[in-house]
């Protein structure tokens, strides 16, 4: 019974390791095109985000076998309800890379001269933070996790130095203002993949320690403390 429970955690750790790498490319290069005005590299993105989805339902489907068939307790069961909910997270950074390249797109027919300023900075960031949080979850590592968590602040911070770059490019010049909505719209999608990456390090903290954190009510932690 070991064994099988064993196999089939490695299978979810397999599956997140994928998914994580699928979320951090497609990142990466729709802000690429984006910063290059590559319209073609834009769509391959969209085109790529159907292998996450069926990726992220088959790290689900495996969980929820494992938890209705091997009876798993402690901190087995902890990582495999903390796994499925990791893989909706990732599965969303997908989404949020679609949201990039369908506004590098939208910026490629508006010719718009606009810089992209420092977008391809919070991009590294977030991508960071999100290999970072996904590592700590694998590893069991509470210090990591707690490193992504701190690094939300910078990117937050980065956003609010975009938002401000691009508000005054557009008041220069209404030439700017359909290119300029476009770029926040993508360094917002950056902004809320370095969200869900601290909700996967919160998730690591859970299954290393057994005590969620953030803003919880009674009933979740009751839940935590059940499961510690």
């Amino acid at each position: 019974m070991r064994s099988i429970l064993e196999g089939e955690l490695q299978s979810v750790r397999d599956g997140i390791t994928a998914l994580v790498a699928q979320a951090a490319d497609a990142t990466e290069r729709a802000v690429d095109a984006l910063v290059n005005r590559n319209f073609d590299e834009a769509r391959e993105v969209k085109w790529g985000d159907k292998a996450m989805d069926a990726l992220r339902y088959n790290i689900e489907r495996v969980c929820l076998a494992a938890m209705a068939t091997q009876q798993p307790v402690a901190h087995d069961l902890r990582e495999l309800i903390a796994a499925s909910i990791v893989a909706v997270e990732l599965e969303r950074c997908g989404d949020y890379a679609k949201g990039v390249a369908k506004a590098a797109r939208r910026i490629v027919r508006s010719d718009g001269g606009i810089s992209p300023f420092n977008l391809p900075d919070m991009d590294r960031l977030a991508r960071s933070m999100l290999e970072r949080s996904v590592r700590a979850f694998l590893e069991g590592d509470v210090q990591l996790a707690q490193q992504v968590l701190e690094d939300d602040e910078r990117l937050d911070q980065m956003y609010n130095a975009l938002l401000a770059q691009v508000m005054n490019a557009m008041a220069d010049s209404p030439r700017n203002i359909e290119c300029g909505m476009w770029l926040l719209h993508a360094g917002h999608s950056l902004e809320r993949i370095g969200d869900r990456a601290t909700n996967v390090a919160e998730r690591a903290i859970f299954v290393a320690t057994g005590e969620l954190t953030g803003d919880l009510n009674a009933h979740d932690s009751g839940q935590a403390r059940a499961l510690a």
